[in-house]
This record gives structure tokens, sequence and C-alpha cells, in this order.
């Protein structure tokens, strides 16, 4: 009979993170008293690891380290082992790996920190490897070296854990010298600061290892089409163009891998983020507003759908992650030899696919394919008429995809997380008002309407996490901004004032939550067991909470003409105009809602006698402006209860036509009922 598995405390988690490690020989706990009185009672230190359920090289230290009973023998001896899942709380993750890079360690996932009975740390890094390798200490070496300097330098460690405790909460706790926004044109000088960065060879930043960075490209879209006159995105297109045709965007099944570890966008690190995701679709949906791009269609359909089939719950909302990994391999779910794809097809649609996607016996990722549209197809596919080609291509890719979909699947971590799921209904319905597919639309309002009947503590508080039919963990800033800002979003789908309502709540209670008054915003509410409240401000691969936040803030003014809501987010971004000069590759998000307070949000409001959004709003909605909010009265709106009841009251329809009130650059306009007039409105400069 096979030996019992050891179970350790994790057993009783609901993270699929946590429960991946419940049954480690290592006496792992989870976060909390239970383990702090240990270590003190015990003697010994603290040992954290903070990880995720689809990070590769986490899944490798716990084969390599975790697995292993000599090493587990170590750990349990030595040291009071905790386990956290980062997705679950990001504070903790944030708190210590800012530790690890004032250490001069380069962050990232493993994130392994020795703490004192403080919390204090005092050693750190991230991933270990079993034996030295790697030019990195093998991690028996660390524990034994660790051990010995607790034993017999102690008070070395205590000294230098609460040296590095002080400089964290000084660095934390100093406030701005000044309250000066950076000027208006500072989110130009940034974007040409940043411009060096260019790829301009495979598009985006920097060479490999590669990620998209939506905050970035964001950010550069904005300030060139907001500008005066306005300039076509170049890079930001070309970008979209480049991720779209590699090995990270999944050419069978939609969505987007996490990043790419070459230059090129080909070979991608497998794992699949619900917030990437989001992202994409909201930039993929600005792109085609822009050039209209077939491409940029079939990648938003793809992705939209992939998350439907993917990686949507019963209930309604979205799942959090998919693997790496399937069958103890890396990608192995998603790559391809021409003898699979000779067996899955017809002679004639194989051939097609082996030659339109330049598919090769060596292969191009551990001597399998990872199919991809880098190079041009074979010149004998020129003969085809481009419209048959394509929906002989999509026939086989179909068959294709129900092929694959009988292989061992990668593990998909089903927690729902309130900050992604904001991200993905904003996504949703920025697709939505792109394309008009009723399906983006009902997929964002059931999140929505999941988010905001289920996600609450018994408190009334926003939870992050929903598992197993429970909310549970108080709810972060980001958990509170990004819903707020995918309601706002919705908004302008179905116009329905509940959106609007619930992302204005949302809001004002972020701001008394997580605000200090003078402009600066925590990721928590209080410290807890934490050494401080760690600071939000940066941008990681979302967006910060504080940037988001400021945004929805400037929005909210346009929506309701709340002047203290300005003034909160001038707060906000005078507390980090210093951060933003210093970093502007790291506050992207916050330049970019520095340019909206500049440049102010252009409202239109939409009024009409009849019911449903009428097609002039709705073309509007097809043009991409960087700073605008839509608003609408129609048959059966009840002003008396409606949030933005002040810009909606008194206007009126003309002629008994749809009508648009239109104010931009701080003057309103005379309404509008047709389409030439109001595109001349957005186009000034342009012949008519």
């Amino acid at each position: 009979m096979p030996e019992p598995q050891p179970t350790n405390r994790l057993i009783h988690e609901t993270s699929p993170y946590l429960l991946q490690h419940a049954h480690n020989p290592v006496d792992w706990y989870p976060w909390g008293d239970e383990a702090f009185q240990k270590a003190k009672q015990e003697d010994k230190p603290i040992l954290l690891s903070c990880g995720y359920s689809a990070c590769h090289w986490c899944h490798v230290m716990e084969h390599e380290s975790f697995e292993d009973p000599d090493i587990a023998a170590l750990m349990n001896q030595y040291f009071v082992n905790i386990k956290v899942d980062r997705e679950e709380r990001p504070d903790i993750d944030q708190l210590y790996q800012d530790a690890v890079h004032t250490m001069g360690v380069q962050g990232g996932w493993p994130l392994t920190v020795f703490l004192d009975h403080e919390l204090r740390p005092f050693y750190g890094g991230t991933y270990f490897p079993p034996h030295a390798s790697y030019g990195r200490p093998g991690f028996p070496e660390v524990l034994e070296a660790l051990h010995e300097r607790w034993i017999n330098q102690r008070d070395k460690i205590h000294a230098a854990s609460a040296e590095l405790a002080d400089f964290m909460t000084q660095a934390a706790e100093a406030g701005p010298e000044t309250a000066e926004l950076p000027g208006p044109e500072f989110a130009e000088e940034a974007v040409r600061r940043l411009s060096q960065y260019f790829d301009a060879r495979n598009g985006g930043f920097d060479g490999a290892p590669k990620f998209p960075n939506p905050s970035l490209l964001q950010l550069f879209l904005k300030v060139s089409v907001a500008r005066k006159p306005a300039r076509q995105p170049e890079h930001f297109l070309f970008t979209l163009e480049k991720m779209a045709r590699g090995g990270i965007y999944d050419q069978l099944g939609g969505g987007f891998h996490r990043y790419a570890t070459d230059s090129r966008w080909l070979v991608p690190h497998f794992e699949k983020m619900l917030y990437d995701n989001a992202q994409l679709l909201s930039s993929y949906a600005a792109g085609y507003q822009l050039n209209g791009s077939a491409e940029f269609r079939q990648v938003i359909r793809e992705t939209a759908a992939y998350v439907r089939r993917k990686m949507t719950a019963p209930e309604g909302g979205f799942y959090a992650t998919q693997d790496a990994d399937s069958e103890g391999e890396e990608g192995r779910y998603y790559l391809w030899t021409p003898r699979e794809i000779r067996a899955a097809l017809e002679p004639d649609a194989a051939q097609l696919v082996i030659d339109y996607y330049r598919v090769s016996e060596a292969g191009n990722f551990e001597g399998r394919y990872i199919l991809n549209r880098l190079n041009p197809p074979l010149a004998a596919l020129s003969d085809h008429p481009d419209g048959e080609l394509q929906e002989r291509l999509a026939a086989a890719r179909a068959k294709l995809l129900a092929v694959r979909e009988q292989r061992i699947k990668p593990f998909r971590d089903e927690k729902i997380i309130t900050s992604w799921n904001g991200l993905m209904i904003g996504g949703l319905a920025q697709a939505y008002q792109v394309l008009g597919d009723a399906a983006d639309y009902e997929t964002a309002r059931r999140a929505a309407n999941f988010l905001l009947d289920r996600m609450k503590l018994n408190d009334g508080g926003l939870a992050r996490i929903y598992k197993d039919g429970a909310a549970r963990i108080a709810g972060f800033l980001d958990d509170y901004s990004f819903l707020a800002q995918g309601l706002l979003q919705l908004y302008e789908c179905d116009f329905d004032p509940r959106w609007l309502r619930a992302g204005l709540e949302l809001t004002e209670t972020a701001s008394g939550r997580f605000g200090d008054g003078s402009g600066r915003y925590y990721l928590t509410a209080a410290a807890g067991q934490l050494l401080k409240r760690p600071v939000s401000g940066s941008d990681q691969a979302i967006p910060s909470g504080v940037a988001v936040q400021a945004e929805n803030l400037l929005k909210l003014a346009a929506y309701i003409g709340n002047e203290p809501y300005r003034e909160e987010a001038a707060r906000i971004l005078g507390a980090y105009g210093p951060a933003m000069t210093d970093n502007p590759w790291g506050y992207a998000g916050l330049i970019g809602a520095l340019d909206a307070w500049h440049r102010n949000y252009q409202t239109f409001t939409f009024v009409t006698d009849q019911a449903g959004v009428p097609d002039l709003l709705r073309r509007l909605q097809g043009e991409y402006l960087p700073y605008r909010v839509l608003l609408l009265c129609q048959a059966g709106t009840d002003l008396a209860h409606h949030p933005a009841a002040p810009l909606l009251a008194g206007h009126r329809p003309l002629e008994g036509k749809p009508t648009c009130y239109a104010c931009m650059e701080r003057s309103c306009h005379p309404p509008v009922t047709g389409w030439e007039e109001l595109r001349a409105l957005l186009n000034p400069e342009a012949p008519q």
C-alpha cells in the first residue's frame, strides 16, 4: 500500500495555492497568530513563502524543495513556516517585496523572506534551488546559515531587522514636501522620456523578458490622441499587432499568456491571468476604434469568448488564473507537432495550418511548436482569396481546439478576486461598446450583479475573495477602485443608474477608508498584523489602486458636477507628483490621471423621448476619446433618484430627435441631433 500523504494546516484553507501545499512534508501554517505564537514559544524565526497558483517557478521550488523530505526536515527543525497566497493577501506580499528590494535583491515569485518574532525581515530572496546553481546558493545552505546566525548572532539579526523596519516605516510615513501638481506638459515629457525604451523592431518596451505593460501602452495612447493636433499612436498599434501574431497570444483558443521569455513575443510563460486579458481587451478595443483592424476585432472576439468559455464561474464572477503547466510540463497543453496536426485534420486542412503557421518538424519550443504568425505565411497561400482562406483556417482552428480540449488541462485557480473582476467587467464593457456583441455585455452585467450581491462581508464591507460559496478577506483599495471603474464603464453600456450609483458609493468609501486626507492612499484600511500599512502608488502588472481611484474621482466629478471629487483627485496627484517625476515608468497610471485632470473630461449628455440607446450615441462609442463620459436620459429615466440628475435636468430633445449636449474644453456647445454635426464638434480642425 502507498504511504499516506503528510497533511499540514493548509488543508483547512480555501485558497487553491495554499491547498496545493497542504500535503507537503513542510509543516506549513497560514499567516496568523497561531504561527506567530509558535515562533515565539519555540524561539524560531519565521520562513515566509509567498506565491500564487499559476506561478511556474513557485511549482519548481515546491517540487525541488518543499516536497523533498530532507529539506522539509530542515525547514521544520529550524523555522516556523508560513505560506501566503499573494493574490489573497497583496498587502503582505507588497510589504515584503519592498523589504527585499530594500535589501538590494530583485523581487518576484516565489518570494522567500525570513522574519524575526516582530515580523521584521532580516534576509530574503525569491527562488532558491536545492543545490547551488544559477548563481544562487542552495536552499539547504541558506537554511543552515540562517539558523547558525539566529543561534549565534541574534543581536546582529535584531539590529539589522530593526534598522530595515524603521527605514521602511519612515519611508512610508514621509509625506511629500509640497502638494504641487506637475504641469500640463508633464505627461508629454514623461512619454518622451519613456520612448527611449521602445522596441522599434518587435513592439513593446525593452528586450527579453517582454511584458505587455498595459498601463504604459495606455499612457502612450492617451497622450498621443489627446494632444492638439492629435497623432496616431504608432507604437501602441504596432505593439498590439506584434502581440496578436506572437505565441504570447493563444492562436487557437484566444486570450493572452502572462509574458514572453524572448523579445519577439514568441515563447511565453504559458500561464493566463484574468487581469492581463482584461486590460488587453480594453487596449484592443481602443486599437479597433482607431484603425478598424479586422485582426484586432478577431482578437477582441476570441479573447472575450475565451473568458466566457474558460474563466467564467456559474454564479457569474470570473476565475483568477490558468496554470502554465500540465502533465508536469510547461506549455504542454498548447504545443503541437506536424504529426498531431495531420492526425486531427483532413490532409488539405492540415497542410493549410502547417503552411500558414510555418509549423516545422524541429519545433520552436523543446521540440514542439507554438503556433504563431510572426513570420509571413508561405508564398503558396497568396493564391487563395483572403476571405476563403480565413474561412478555411477558422474551420481548421475550431477542429484543433476541439482536439486540444481532450488533453489534460492546466490547473485553474477558481477563486474570484474582486479587483480583477472589476478589470474584466471594464474590458468586456469596452469591447461591447466598440463591437456591439451582446454576449460581452451580458457577461459583464452578470459579473457585476454577482459582485454587488455576493461580495459582501458581515460588516457590509466589500470582500476581496469568493471561493466555495463564501466571501472572505476585507477588500483592499484595488478591490474598491477597480470595481468602481468597471461599473462606470458598464454604465456606459446600458445607462442603468444602478451601476453609476454603486461606482459612486465605492469611490466615496475608498476615499474614507484608504486615504489619509492629504492625497496619499494605502492599500489596506489598517495595518493589522503588518509592520506598516503598504502605500499604494506604483503600477505593477495591474495599475495602482490610487491611480484608478484618481481617475474614478475625475470621471465622477464630470458625471455629477461634484467639484470636491476633482479637488480630492488634485490632492492625490500633488501627493504623488514627486514620484511621477522621478519614475514615469512606475507611475504611468497616475500620469494618465494627471493628464486627464489638466485636459478635463469631455461630457456628452444624450436625451431622447424613446426607450433604448439611440444610434447617435452608439456611433460616438465607436470613436476613441481618451477622456470622456457619456450620459443618457431616456424614456422612463427617474431623475429624482439619478446620481447625475444635475447634468441631466433641463435638457430636452430637439424636434423629437435624440439630441446630444456636448461640453468640451471648458465650454458647452449648442445641442446637435445628427452624426455629422457631432463629428464636427469632435474634430473642428478636420475639413468639412
